[in-house]
């Protein structure tokens, strides 16, 4: 059976290619086989024989919702009753048990074909959100990361997540979460390269908690430069990361939603760490970050 990958598994492949890495590497890391890597490669490459992440989930979009076409259930004259039978108070399940067929084939044929119908669903095509999915969970290179649940006590153990901006420039923060101590790097994008690189170059010491965004895909490759631990919090649970999402917040008092962070300077963002580090807080007992983080650092050497 072949493996689909998605589009975080193309961004982290993309990214694990750029490094060097050879096919039987890359499909190591994504928990994937070898073919499965070799068969992207081959269907999803440029025409220049590149790889891009964007383009190749594009082409493989592309290509499945043209796939069996003429086996499809739902013709012209039998779309035409569908639709007319389709109502907000009718639910797709009713009307799939009156025609014998199932109801998700009339869901998947509205989101693919007839988007002028999605107000005709039920949920008028919104899709529910799932928190905490096990698929989510276990997708790409997902799939062999080390969960949250599975964190020890460190002396020094921070929290991580990359804040957007309104072009492609994004703001790298990491907190320790005893003292509060925050650092926090420009990037010039959000690739998993992009997080590589800053660590490469600034690296933390003791653990770090992630989301499961593609940002953090690399995350092998920045244990072996730094020798860090990362972990990672459940899908969709930006609540087991709080002192980060508190932190994130307190950036966006400085630093707003739709901001072009193009315009600031790594220096202009250093400047605003600093008073965040150096300002007392109440639930540190009225001391500052720097001071708790001093004595963390102390006890841990």
């Amino acid at each position: 059976m072949h493996t689909h990958l998605n589009r975080d598994a193309r961004v982290a492949l993309g990214a694990l290619r750029r490094a060097g890495f050879n096919q039987s590497q890359i499909a190591s890391e994504l928990g994937v086989h070898r073919s499965t890597i070799s068969r992207e490669l081959q269907r999803n490459r440029m025409p220049s024989g590149k790889y891009h992440a964007c383009n190749a989930h594009n082409q493989a979009s592309e290509r499945r919702r043209h796939a069996k076409v003429r086996y499809r259930k739902i013709d012209t004259v039998f779309g035409a009753q569908l639709a007319a039978a389709l109502h907000p108070l009718v639910s797709p399940e009713v009307i799939a048990h009156q025609y014998s067929i199932h109801h998700q084939t009339i869901y998947s044929w509205v989101y693919r074909d007839q988007p002028d119908l999605l107000p005709q669903l039920p949920q008028r095509g919104r899709k529910r959100r799932r928190y905490g999915s096990k698929r989510a969970q276990k997708q790409g290179w997902t799939r062999h990361v080390r969960s949250i649940h599975d964190r020890p006590d460190s002396t020094l153990a921070w929290e991580g997540d990359t804040i957007k901006g309104k072009t492609r420039h994004r703001i790298l923060t990491h907190v320790e979460r005893t003292s509060l101590y925050t650092r926090a790097d420009l990037m010039p994008d959000g690739t998993a390269d992009s997080v590589h690189a800053v660590l490469n170059a600034k690296p933390l010491q003791g653990t770090i908690t992630y989301d499961r965004g593609s940002e953090f895909a690399l995350w092998a490759m920045i244990e072996r430069a730094t020798g860090v631990t990362t972990f990672f919090a459940d899908a969709h649970s930006p609540w087991q990361r709080p002192k980060n999402e508190n932190t994130n917040g307190r950036l966006r008092r400085v630093f707003p939603k739709r901001m072009d962070f193009s315009t600031i300077t790594q220096s202009q963002l250093d400047q605003t760490v600093q008073r965040m580090n150096h300002t007392p807080r109440k639930s540190l007992g009225w001391r500052t970050p720097a001071e708790v983080y001093a004595s963390l650092c102390c006890n841990s050497g």
